[in-house]
């Protein structure tokens, strides 16, 4: 039975992120607040997030842990915008389980006969980066996947490729949604 999260970085309840094993807090943390940032060493708190509640995933996001595993509820800063499935937080976009840097992002509004058309979309299905609201897109699914007389937001962040679909009558919508997230990309790939 696990006693706490999964290893990784998490906000120590001192505002540094600190490295939790999957049992235990460590000495090494980095202040996210220095300027140059840098892994350090020092005693670790003794308090650990083995208990069930909210905890920083280090995504840019608030994540229930209910004691033995992390589940999907998420938690935003309350500023967040969304559309299609698609949360742009700050300085992340999440999209189901995933979660990028909004820098670097690019969003565009496509038909979907365009889509199936131009074959855009087969090199990230193969290589298992085209993700839909359901998980990822294989080349078996792609074409399933994808009504050739529907709308979808396509976002291109990361390594992955995100295909939300645009509800009907909200085409409009979706271009000025594209368009946000490009500036917000753009906002923070020189930050």
């Amino acid at each position: 039975m696990a006693t706490g999260p999964e290893a990784g970085w998490y906000d120590d309840g001192t505002g540094k992120q600190r490295w939790w094993d999957g049992s235990r807090w460590t000495d090494q943390y980095i202040d996210l607040n220095d300027r140059y940032l840098e892994l350090r060493s020092d005693p670790a708190p003794t308090n650990a997030p083995a208990r069930e509640g909210w905890y920083d995933d280090s995504r840019g996001r608030l994540r229930w842990w209910n004691g033995t595993r992390w589940t999907d509820a998420a938690r935003y800063s309350g500023s967040e915008e969304e559309f299609a499935g698609i949360v742009v937080d700050g300085r992340w976009i999440h999209f189901g389980p995933s979660s990028q840097p909004v820098a670097g992002a690019s969003a565009t509004r496509s038909a979907g006969a365009e889509l199936l058309k131009r074959g855009r979309l087969a090199r990230p299905a193969v290589a298992r980066a085209l993700l839909g609201p359901a998980g990822p897109i294989t080349p078996n699914l792609l074409k399933r996947s994808i009504d050739p007389g529907a709308t979808y937001l396509l976002v291109e962040v990361g390594s992955e490729v995100w295909l939300a679909s645009v509800p009907p009558g909200q085409e409009g919508r979706a271009g000025q949604f594209a368009t946000w997230i490009n500036t917000v990309s753009q906002h923070y790939r020189y930050r």
